[in-house]
């Protein structure tokens, strides 16, 4: 009995240490793959959200986009295109912590986004986008309009004109509008409506079949010219200083015009396309190139060996930085930080006179443990009982 005992609890305590032991590997496994499962989903940097880490970014467009003027400069994709390492897209990538792959490059017009090589070396920006692109930001039909041409013909001489250079015919304008607007019929807002406009559509046609899976922010320009020209005017007579304001006060009205008809064409084709817009034109007045108490958004004009200097009427630091919060409240619109609904509370548990000890559970039996209890006693003392009366029984025998 003794021997059958002893090796029982001996059994018992090897059963008892194994199933220990066990439960503490498998407490330090369980461990260990929470904490490998917390390095590997690790939290992105304080500030940065969570829902846009690590999404793929591709930023596409033109000098606005790229940031021409602003330094430093990345010489991607190629140095011709000015493209600049502080540039709205690489603020807002480093801001959402997103993958970028910019390919935005001066002077690029619709074609270039497409089809077209620039500079001969490069491949249409579109050819960045695939099924994984999460996110595509935009700037494009400055080009398209004819930006460059156009300020090189409205630079004037004094604020009531001629204008800086003459026409094929030798002819001195007063002023571009003169020249623009002939006849009664806007050339510029003709091209706009006839050749800008279908050009954009088409442009966002093909960026939605490149990136069928992205959200696509196309970015409105900012204001160049003021809305309210101010009583003292703006012009400021080229090279005077370091940026000038040299159009004609009737060119000044006339070009602002034709920026709201190329913003308002910008935005119908982006609401067709589904895309979403971006608005820096109208929250940019107040800032525009007239501006001379330092406030400006954008540059006036800059003179230097060779002619303009690139940055030329383009966003300065303001302007960037501009854009990278008009981008950012888009974003963040579109991709909503998730609501964290708190857990309520656990009741507490009663203490104290009123607080009651449960009684223990008996499995299976669904008798009350008191009545158990009492019923075992019960019958212990009619066995004891049984067993006395039966030898007193054989004793009187």
């Amino acid at each position: 009995m003794t021997s059958h005992t002893t090796a029982t609890r001996s059994r018992a305590r090897f059963f008892t240490a194994r199933f220990i032991g066990a439960a503490v590997v498998a407490g330090a496994l369980v461990t260990g793959s929470v904490l490998t499962a917390s390095v590997a989903s690790a939290a992105p940097a304080p500030g940065v959200p969570e829902v846009t880490a690590g999404l793929d970014y591709v930023a596409l467009g033109d000098s606005y986009s790229a940031g021409l003027g602003l330094t430093p400069s990345t010489g991607l994709p190629t140095p011709e295109c000015g493209q600049s390492a502080v540039n709205f897209p690489h603020q807002v990538a480093t801001a959402y912590a997103l993958n970028l792959t910019d390919v935005t490059c001066s002077g690029a017009e619709t074609g270039d986004i497409t089809v077209d090589s620039q500079f001969g070396n490069i491949s249409p920006q579109i050819a960045a986008l695939s099924a994984d692109t999460d996110v595509v930001t935009l700037t494009i039909g400055g080009n398209d309009l004819g930006f460059t041409d156009v300020i090189q013909t409205c630079l004037a001489q004094t604020a009531d004109g001629p204008l800086l250079f003459p026409t094929q015919d030798g002819v001195f304008l007063p002023n571009c509008n003169a020249g623009y607007a002939a006849q009664g019929v806007d050339s510029l807002a003709l091209k706009i409506s006839a050749q800008v406009a279908p050009s954009l559509a088409s442009t966002y046609a093909a960026i939605a079949a490149a990136a069928p899976n992205a959200k696509v922010f196309v970015v409105g320009y900012p204001s160049i010219f003021p809305a309210t020209i101010p009583a003292a005017g703006c012009f400021t007579t080229l090279g005077s200083a370091p940026s000038t304001f040299p159009f004609t006060t009737v060119d000044t009205a006339y070009l602002h015009s034709v920026e709201v008809k190329l913003d308002a064409a910008i935005q119908s084709a982006t609401q067709t396309a589904g895309f979403t817009y971006v608005p820096s034109f109208a929250s940019s007045f107040g800032h525009d190139a007239c501006v001379t108490d330092g406030t400006a958004y954008v540059n006036g004009v800059l003179l230097g060996d060779g002619g303009l200097q690139p940055g030329t009427l383009h966003p300065n630091t303001l302007g960037a930085t501009l854009l990278t919060d008009s981008v950012s409240t888009a974003l963040d619109a579109a991709f909503p930080a998730p609501i964290v609904v708190p857990t309520p509370p656990t009741p507490p548990v009663a203490s104290g006179p009123a607080a009651v000890t449960p009684k223990p559970a008996l499995a299976n039996t669904g008798l009350d443990g008191g009545l158990v209890s009492g019923g075992l006693a019960l019958a212990v003392l009619l066995l004891v009982g049984g067993a006395a009366v039966t030898v007193a029984r054989r004793k009187a025998a």
